[in-house]
C-alpha cells in the first residue's frame, strides 16, 4: 500500500513539474507572439512571408521566414543580431535577451 502511495505521489509531482515547464514555454510563446505582432508583423506579415502591410513601400523586401533556406546556419544568433543592430531598412530594436529569445522561439515554432 505504501508503495502505491509513493508511485501516485511521484506521478503527481512529475505531472506538476511537466505542467510548469509547459506553462513556461506557453508564456514565452505568448510573449514572443505579442512582440512579433507589435514589432515585426507590419513588415514581415502575420504568416512571416515578408508581405506585411508596410512591405510594399520598402525598397528592400522583408525576409520570408517560411523559406527553408532562412533557417540554415546559426539563424537564432543572426535574428538576435539583426534585432539589436537593425538591417536596412529594418531599424534596431532595444529588446532584452529574454524578449529576443521569446521572438526567436515564436518565429521558429510558427514559421520553420
Amino acid at each position: 500500500m505504501e508503495r502505491v502511495r509513493v508511485i501516485i505521489l511521484s506521478s503527481m509531482l512529475l505531472g506538476s513539474w511537466l505542467l510548469g515547464i509547459s506553462n513556461t514555454h506557453a508564456g514565452e510563446y505568448d510573449q514572443g507572439k505579442a512582440l512579433y505582432d507589435s514589432k515585426c508583423l507590419i513588415c514581415h506579415g502575420a504568416k512571416g512571408k515578408g508581405d506585411g502591410p508596410a512591405a510594399a513601400a520598402l525598397s528592400t523586401q522583408p525576409r520570408d521566414f517560411t523559406r527553408t533556406d532562412f533557417w540554415q546556419g546559426d539563424v537564432e544568433k543572426e535574428i538576435a543580431e539583426t534585432i539589436r543592430k537593425g538591417l536596412s531598412p529594418m531599424p534596431a530594436f532595444d529588446l532584452s535577451d529574454d524578449e529576443i529569445k521569446a521572438i526567436t522561439g515564436y518565429m521558429s515554432h510558427t514559421f520553420k
